[in-house]
């Protein structure tokens, strides 16, 4: 049952930000393109949740992989992209690193003591 979950949990997140960079992007850039383009991306995080892969590795995966289909996007768009979806593309990467910082900072890794 939790592959059914899982599958229908991540299509339909595919299905909606394939609708969603729809119409921020230009009409030449067509929502089939944009599929093609994030599905790949989709289906490893779809692995990778069902695998269990430990929160802060997976977000850490996933805001790569949004990151490398957002320049796959770049790449088979017909016409230039606004700056706002490079603002887009590089939030995730920077959410996740202020949440890895800040959760060094609640607690802080011990360091191995050197007893003799």
């Amino acid at each position: 049952m939790r592959r059914l979950d899982i599958a229908a949990m991540f299509g339909s997140l595919w299905l909606l930000a394939s609708m969603l960079i729809d119409v921020v992007t230009p009409k030449e850039l067509t929502v089939y393109m944009i599929g093609a383009a994030i599905a790949p991306a989709t289906a490893v995080c779809a692995i990778l949740y069902w695998l269990r892969v430990p929160t802060i590795d997976f977000a850490v995966i996933f805001a790569t992989l949004w990151m490398i289909s957002a320049m796959a996007i770049e790449l088979i768009t017909p016409t230039p992209l606004s700056p706002l979806l490079t603002v887009v593309a590089l939030a995730p990467m920077v959410i996740v690193g202020i949440a890895i910082n800040i959760l060094y900072w609640l607690r802080p890794i011990p360091l191995p003591s050197a007893e003799t």
